[in-house]
């Protein structure tokens, strides 16, 4: 049984790093630690899900009837073709599960910045104009407010004087 670190398997078999990783993850392929705390992977594992790429694999031995090595050639055509097929879809349905991902973040990352955003009145911003408004309309409201004062005082009929409780005690 040989172990092989995850970068030599990686250059053996042709195969990326992250597509190791995901085997183990996934538990396809068994990951050990090795003394000197590497991961490595056993090159059988590697063979059974991987397969090694055609400049590594041993050669089938060469039959003497040719009809039957092009069969052979034929159904590993095929084979080949059917594992490509497969390892197509599944790429696209990754693709697919990674684009409803990402839409997903950023409907979630809009709601975040809508429930952030103030909800309370808006309080006005003081310009040069609006200040000068506000000083009419007080200005105004100064002048209006004396006149209602004189015509209640007017309105109203004059008291006698209060007296104070000394003078009402001694009577002066």
């Amino acid at each position: 049984m040989s172990l092989l670190t995850i970068v030599e398997a990686s250059k053996q078999f042709n195969v990326g790093r992250t597509a190791i990783y995901k085997a183990i993850k996934k538990g396809e392929l068994t990951a050990q630690i090795n003394h000197d705390g590497i991961k490595v992977v056993d090159a059988q594992d590697m063979i059974r899900i991987f397969r090694p790429s055609s400049k590594k694999a041993v050669s089938d031995p060469v039959s003497e009837n040719s009809t039957q090595s092009v069969s052979r050639n034929s159904e590993n055509n095929d084979d080949l073709i059917r594992e490509l097929r497969e390892q197509v879809k599944e790429l696209r349905q990754d693709k697919d599960f990674l684009k409803q991902e990402i839409s997903s973040i950023r409907k979630d990352f809009d709601d975040y910045k809508l429930m952030i955003t103030y909800k309370g009145e808006l309080v006005p911003v003081e310009t040069a104009e609006t200040v000068s408004e506000t000083e009419k309309n007080s200005i105004e409201k100064q002048k209006k407010q004396p006149e209602k004062q004189v015509e209640t005082v007017i309105d109203e009929p004059k008291s006698e004087e209060k007296k104070g409780f000394f003078k009402r005690l001694f009577g002066a």
